[in-house]
């Protein structure tokens, strides 16, 4: 009995360690999930996908009784990470499931996006609030983030890489 429940317990801290990985693989670039805000719904996300991982591992092991197939359940929190891809199939009425339950399934995925946009809005508004009071600052903020901005885009023929204005021609009008 002692080894079945350091089993369980193994496959749940796995599958929860593994549900952490491809929920930051996931929200890779589009922000961080573990903000004010989004905490919450990524503590949620890691606890259900956890939960439902290690149950269907136990149900597999029940169902077929080799112990090797509850390597299954650390494959489930996988679908974090392929979130987005099946996300566009579900815009563009693809799916494989019906739209009531895939609505359902990426409820807690949506109200993290949400979250974590509110959080990085937040962010902005902090720092322009700091530098409100300064017009120069403001200026160095706005090349800042054009340039961190611009350097994640691909650069377009005929524009220069990061597609903001030059800073050398906006101070030369001094």
């Amino acid at each position: 009995m002692p080894g079945w429940i350091t089993g369980l317990a193994g496959s749940i801290v796995l599958s929860a360690i593994s549900a952490y990985i491809f929920l930051r693989l996931r929200c890779h670039g589009a922000g961080y999930p573990f903000g004010p805000l989004a905490r919450r719904w990524a503590y949620a996300i890691i606890v259900l996908t956890a939960a439902a991982s290690t149950g269907l591992g136990l149900a597999v092991v029940a169902a077929s009784g080799h112990i090797r197939t509850a390597y299954i359940g650390l494959i489930v929190p996988g679908s974090l990470w392929l979130g987005r891809v099946c996300a566009d199939r579900v815009r563009t009425n693809e799916s494989l499931l019906p739209g009531r339950l895939t609505a359902c399934l990426a409820f807690p995925l949506r109200r993290l996006d949400d979250r974590m946009g509110d959080d990085m809005q937040n962010w902005c508004d902090a720092r322009s609030r700091a530098v409100a009071g300064t017009p120069q600052w403001i200026a160095d903020a706005a090349a800042y983030y054009c340039n961190v901005v611009g350097g994640r885009l691909k650069p377009e023929p005929g524009r220069n890489s990061a597609g903001c204005g030059n800073r050398s021609s906006t101070r030369s009008g001094r």
